[in-house]
């Protein structure tokens, strides 16, 4: 899938079907500048990257949750991190885990770690942060 011209590619990776439902409301709801990708596990996201070439859209930010059946976003994030041609995309962490752990992992890797809101108004606010990430990294470009 491609974004139309002057959109910012947004790849989501989270197994939660409702959460990318809310995702997707609120972004298209709250601006027509955002295209998401929604994929299930770390392994598409992966594979979604590995099909972009240079005249496709480039994701400005990649959110990824940490619990997804096949491939984690542990493990996403490091091998997004480890290929140099994903080097000029954003990464975030979204997800349930509370845990410092987990956040360490994040920092570790000069990730910033989201928890998922409880509400629809916590979502929207998260987003609009998020969205302003897509903003700052807007120019994206694979390094081949």
């Amino acid at each position: 899938m491609k974004a139309k011209p002057h959109q910012h590619t947004i790849l989501w990776a989270d197994d939660d079907s409702d959460d990318l439902f809310i995702v997707k409301e609120i972004i298209h709801s709250s601006c027509n500048n955002h295209n998401v990708i929604e994929v299930n596990n770390g392994r598409e996201a992966i594979d979604y990257l590995h099909s972009i070439d240079s005249s496709s859209n480039v994701p400005c930010l990649v959110v990824l949750d940490i619990n997804m059946p096949l491939m984690n976003g542990k493990d996403t994030l490091v091998s997004i991190k480890n290929e140099p041609k994903f080097a000029s995309i954003s990464l975030v962490v979204f997800t349930t885990s509370e845990s410092e752990k987990d956040r360490n992992f994040c920092e570790r890797y000069g990730v910033k770690m989201f928890s998922k809101p409880h509400t629809y108004q916590g979502f929207k606010r998260m987003i609009e942060q998020l969205l302003t990430l897509c903003q700052v990294s807007n120019h994206s470009q694979l390094s081949v």
